[in-house]
C-alpha cells in the first residue's frame, strides 16, 4: 500500500450501479450532460483537437490521448466504444454540451476502478476555449452533480483530488487505457 493506495489483485471492480436509473441526459445550470456517442463526432473532434494539449495526460502521466494522427474516424471509433460501455452499464461517458447543444464544451468519464478504496474512477475536463473562471464553474457543477445523484460512496479523482504520483505508485491502472487499448471491438 503506498500512501494509503492500494491496486485490486482481482483489477476493476465493476461500478456499484445495480437497480440505478443511470441518467441519459442531465442539465445543471452551466451545461448539459448527454452520453458520449458517434452521433457527436463533429462536435467532440473539433473539442478534443483544440483541447489535445490539455487532454495529454487526463488518465495518467503516461497517457498519449488523444494521439498526434487522431482523426475522424479514430474519433468515431473510440465514441462507438464509449456508446457500447455505456449501453452494457460497464463505464460512462458524458459529453458537456452547451445549452443550446451546438458545442462540446468537454467529457466527462465514470469508470471502474482496480482501487481496494474506491468503487469508481471519474475523469473530467473542459474545453481550452473556456476562460479559468467559466472552466471552473463547469467543473464544479459536474463534479456535484457525480457526488451527490451518483450511488458510489467512495469516488477517486486520480489526477485532479488524487496526484497521479500517488496513484501510479500504488500500480492502480486506468480503466480506459487497459481495456480500450486491448478491445477494440467488444462483444
Amino acid at each position: 500500500m503506498a500512501n494509503g493506495l492500494a491496486a485490486r489483485k482481482e483489477g476493476f471492480r465493476p461500478l456499484p450501479i445495480e437497480g440505478f436509473a443511470v441518467p441519459a441526459r442531465w442539465q445543471g445550470e452551466q451545461v448539459v450532460l448527454v452520453p458520449a456517442g458517434p452521433e457527436w463526432v463533429a462536435m467532440d473532434y473539433l473539442a478534443v483537437i483544440a483541447s489535445r494539449r490539455k487532454l495529454r495526460h487526463l488518465f495518467g502521466p503516461r497517457d498519449t490521448w488523444p494521439p498526434d494522427d487522431l482523426d475522424l474516424a479514430m474519433d468515431e471509433a473510440d465514441l462507438a466504444w464509449h456508446a457500447r460501455e455505456f449501453a452494457d452499464r460497464r463505464s460512462f461517458a458524458y459529453h458537456l454540451l452547451g445549452h443550446d447543444q451546438q458545442h462540446c464544451l468537454g467529457c466527462l468519464y465514470l469508470y471502474p476502478s482496480a482501487s481496494v478504496q474506491h468503487d469508481a474512477e471519474a475523469y473530467l475536463w473542459t474545453h481550452s476555449s473556456l476562460d479559468a473562471d467559466r472552466a471552473q464553474l463547469i467543473e464544479s457543477e459536474v463534479i456535484d452533480w457525480v457526488i451527490r445523484q451518483w450511488p458510489f460512496q467512495t469516488i477517486a479523482w486520480p489526477g485532479r483530488f488524487i496526484p497521479f504520483g500517488q496513484w501510479e505508485l500504488a500500480g492502480i491502472p486506468n480503466y480506459y487505457a487497459s481495456t480500450r487499448g486491448s478491445e477494440d471491438d467488444p462483444a
